[in-house]
């Protein structure tokens, strides 16, 4: 290559396919300083390959965060051989480019079911060579100047909670006792009994409280569930005022323009000052560790290490008011910056359901079927025990999902089809028809991590006990012969009631090198 390009850059046309073609009468910008982290996440994708073992290869993809390209041939290197593969699908729509993760729904067919699809019109989305809706860092938004410099344009409105424990979370007593133990020191007479009994520093209030475990088990509705718990099941809002839910995704934070997420962090939690100005705020941030990189790694960048410092000041303890209450979530709290582990004092392991709390998950998820379908018996012990593997997200998304709904309006839409009886055999079928593979590919890609979840005992021993169901080897150490080290309510109670004493010895700040936030 010329070594005097300088600013022009040269495109093979496959490539401006992936971009839809380019459109040389508009500017076409290429940013080099570009996170991986802000690429959009990829829900759900259609890939063509004759590799026979799919499995592997999606938890591959997954593990390695991989970027697809809609309609181009992707290669990756898989046990040391290249492994070709075609992006026939992937949702969300009109992005060029999305990245996998644990969370990613892949769907593997072969060639020639490829080549049909190719070839009905209409058979494949957001077809190359096509104009799509433009994604992110396609083109600056709407009031960027040249220099990349806009205005913060985050959304984040409070809402009023509407999921329950009793209603909908299935299991998890340890997880909501100790939520309302949690919204107890909130509650103006249980706190001024508890110093009327033990003292001022037992009843000082504990602060935030994480919430971490494996994909689709549950954080975010547990996260709305203590807001609607603080609502309805305490006196918070008789001395508070209303009760307000604000959920944030850690990824609608982030941006490609310098010092664009340092800001977003300050309007989110601008917001959340004004809503508990007005009654009791609860503040969510989902996949909380996009936020709060560990600063002690060697790769992270200037900008990671900035929206780091930026959250840790706006979560400073003389910064968070009595009626906030932050709450935050993530897959993997081993990547998560020990100052900030640290601002968050209360942390909770949300456990994969056993085939008991399975069972609880059909029966809510199917309460409105029951309920038109009153002579149809379904076994609910007998569904859990048979979706053990999967996830309530799994259950609920997949196995009644849009598919079982399409089948249902077409036994009503359709005259000729037969009536169904959607009983118990007829839900095992559904079973049998997909496969659990979100554990499968989260195990895949935190296996590796085993030293690092020496902190976390509970989801160490997880890690291993599931790596050791699923045939899977530990690298990077092992957990075989770890003892478990589960926290019951009363430990937790005691860490607290005591987070007062530890916030206020807590003087981590933005300036903190990364040694001085070694764990």
């Amino acid at each position: 290559m010329s070594n005097d390009l300088r600013n022009a850059v040269y495109l093979h046309e496959n490539a401006a396919a992936v971009f839809g073609g380019i459109d040389h009468s508009l500017p076409f910008r290429i940013h080099t300083d570009v996170r991986t982290s802000e690429v959009p996440t990829c829900d759900e994708a259609v890939i063509a390959t004759d590799n026979s073992d799919s499995d592997r290869l999606s938890a591959h993809l997954a593990s390695e965060r991989f970027l697809l390209h809609h309609g181009i041939e992707e290669v990756t290197r898989l046990d040391g051989q290249l492994v070709s593969f075609d992006v026939v699908e992937t949702v969300p729509q009109g992005y060029t480019t999305v990245m996998v993760t644990d969370e990613t729904e892949i769907s593997v067919i072969d060639e020639s079911e490829a080549a049909t699809r190719k070839s009905q019109p209409g058979g494949t989305r957001d077809t190359p060579g096509r104009a799509t809706p433009a994604g992110p860092g396609d083109n600056p938004p709407p009031g960027a100047s040249d220099a990349g410099e806009m205005d913060v344009d985050i959304d984040i409105s409070p809402e009023k909670p509407t999921v329950s424990f009793e209603e909908d979370v299935a299991g998890l007593e340890e997880v909501k006792q100790t939520a309302r133990m949690l919204l107890a020191l909130f509650d103006p007479e249980t706190r001024e009994s508890v110093i009327k009994r033990y003292g001022e520093n037992f009843g000082a209030r504990g602060g935030q409280l994480l919430l971490y475990g494996p994909p689709g088990c549950g954080k975010t509705l547990v996260s709305e569930a203590i807001a609607y718990e603080a609502a309805n099941n305490t006196n918070i809002e008789s001395e508070y005022g209303e009760v307000q839910f604000l959920p944030v995704k850690g990824g609608d934070i982030l941006s490609r323009y310098p010092g664009e997420a340092e800001r977003r962090v300050e309007a989110v939690f601008e917001e959340a000052h004004r809503a508990a100005q007005n009654g009791f705020a609860v503040l969510f941030f989902d996949e909380v560790e996009t936020l709060v990189a560990d600063r002690s790694d060697d790769n992270l960048q200037r900008h990671e290490r900035s929206l780091t410092n930026a959250f840790l000041q706006e979560m400073g303890t003389d910064k968070i008011e009595d009626n906030l209450l932050v709450i935050g979530a993530t897959n993997m709290p081993f990547s998560i910056d020990p100052a900030a582990a640290r601002r968050f004092p209360l942390q909770q392991f949300i456990p994969q359901p056993g085939p008991e709390v399975m069972g609880e998950v059909w029966e809510a998820e199917l309460s409105d079927l029951q309920a038109a379908n009153d002579a149809v018996e379904l076994d609910y012990d007998r569904l859990g025990e048979a979706s053990v593997g999967y996830t309530p997200a799994e259950i609920a998304d997949r196995v009644l999902g849009t598919d079982l709904q399409r089948e249902l309006i077409q036994s009503v839409v359709d005259t000729d089809a037969n009536a169904i009886v959607p009983d118990t055999k007829y839900f095992l079928e559904r079973l049998r028809e997909h496969r659990p593979k979100t554990i499968r590919q989260f195990v895949t890609s935190v296996r590796n991590e085993a030293d690092a979840l020496e902190g976390y005992p509970e989801m160490r021993d997880y890690v291993a006990d599931q790596a050791d169901r699923l045939g899977l080897s530990m690298q990077h150490g092992s957990t075989a012969g770890m003892s478990d080290a589960a926290t019951d309510s009363s430990a937790l109670f005691e860490q607290l009631v005591a987070a007062g004493e530890q916030s206020t010895g807590d003087t981590d700040n933005s300036s903190e090198s990364p040694s001085d936030t070694e764990r």
